[in-house]
C-alpha cells in the first residue's frame, strides 16, 4: 500500500462520470464537444464517427478512437494508464451496449462451449437461449463489470477524467421505485453501480425551436452547444438515479445545459 498526502492526491485524481438518457438525446456528441481534450473515445457501439464530429462543430478537436477486440482486451487496456499518456478525457460509449451485447454474448459463448454436444444441440434448437442468461451468467456479468469499474477507477487515480454513457430505462427491474435509471443488466451490479461513480446525471433532450434559422458556416462550438446541448440533472432524487460529489450550488444542479468541463470545474471548485 502506498500512502500519499491528501493534498497531492486531490491534485492528481480525475473524475468518474456516468450520464444516461434516451437514444438520440445528444449524449455522445455533447460529451465529445464539451470534454477537455485530448480525448480517447472507446466505442462499444461501432457508431459512425464522422457524423458525430460534424454535429459537434469542433474542428480543433484532439481525439483518438479505440475499438476493443473483446472484454479482456478492454480491461487490459484500462488497467494500463500509461496507454492513455497524453490524453485528458476517456469516454466509454456505452455501458448499456457493452453489457447487453458484447459482454453478455461472450458469457453465453463461454457457457455454450462448456456444454456437451447434446446440450449444445438443444441450445441451438432453442433460439431464446441466445437472449437469456442463467443465474450463473448474471453473476459472471456482475463480476466482469466490477473488474471494469476498478479499472476505470485506476484511470481516475492516475489523473484522467473518465466519462461513461448509458441508455435510459423506465422502472428498472432492480428498483421499481425509480421512474428513470441507466439501462444495465442484472440486479447485483446495478444496485452497487452508483458507488463507483463520482457523478451520475440524467439527460433529457433540449427543447429545440424548429423555426430557428440553421446555424451558418461561421457558427462556433459555443453556438452549437447552446442550440443543441441536452439538459442534465444531478440532484439526488427519489424519482430518478442521480449523484453529485463535491461543491454544489445552493439551488442544486437541475435542468442545466450539459457541459462536461463545467461540471468538473464546478464540483472541484476550491480544491
Amino acid at each position: 500500500m502506498k500512502l500519499q498526502n491528501y493534498k497531492n492526491l486531490t491534485e492528481q485524481q480525475g473524475n468518474l462520470l456516468l450520464i444516461y438518457g434516451m437514444a438520440g438525446c445528444g449524449k455522445t456528441a455533447t460529451v465529445i464537444q464539451t470534454s477537455q481534450d485530448p480525448i480517447v473515445y472507446i466505442t462499444a457501439e461501432g457508431r459512425k464517427i464522422s457524423t458525430t464530429k460534424a454535429a459537434i462543430n469542433r474542428p480543433d478537436l484532439k481525439m483518438k478512437v479505440g475499438v476493443y477486440e473483446d472484454f479482456d482486451d478492454l480491461i487490459e487496456t484500462c488497467m494500463s494508464p500509461e496507454r492513455f499518456e497524453g490524453g485528458k478525457t476517456i469516454f466509454l460509449d456505452s455501458l448499456t451496449h457493452l453489457m447487453l451485447v458484447h459482454l453478455s454474448l461472450e458469457i453465453l459463448q463461454e457457457n455454450f462451449e462448456a456444454k456437451t454436444e447434446k446440450e449444445q444441440d438443444e441450445i441451438q434448437k432453442a433460439l431464446t437461449a441466445q437472449v437469456k442468461l442463467s443465474m450463473e451468467g448474471y453473476g459472471a456479468l456482475s463480476g466482469q463489470m466490477n473488474r471494469l469499474m476498478r479499472a476505470l477507477q485506476r484511470l481516475t487515480m492516475s489523473g484522467y477524467d473518465v466519462v461513461c454513457s448509458a441508455r435510459l430505462t423506465d422502472r428498472p427491474k432492480w428498483n421499481r421505485a425509480l421512474t428513470a435509471a441507466p439501462a444495465l443488466m442484472g440486479q447485483e451490479f446495478s444496485k452497487a453501480m452508483d458507488g463507483f461513480f463520482d457523478f451520475i446525471g440524467l439527460l433529457t433532450p433540449a427543447d429545440i425551436d424548429t423555426e430557428l434559422e440553421p446555424l451558418g458556416p461561421d457558427a462556433t462550438t459555443a453556438d452549437t452547444w447552446k442550440r443543441f446541448a441536452p439538459i442534465v440533472s444531478f440532484n439526488t432524487n427519489e424519482d430518478y438515479l442521480a449523484k453529485w460529489t463535491g461543491a454544489m450550488p445552493s439551488k442544486g444542479i437541475v435542468n442545466r445545459r450539459f457541459n462536461v468541463r463545467k461540471i468538473f470545474e464546478e464540483a472541484n471548485a476550491g480544491i
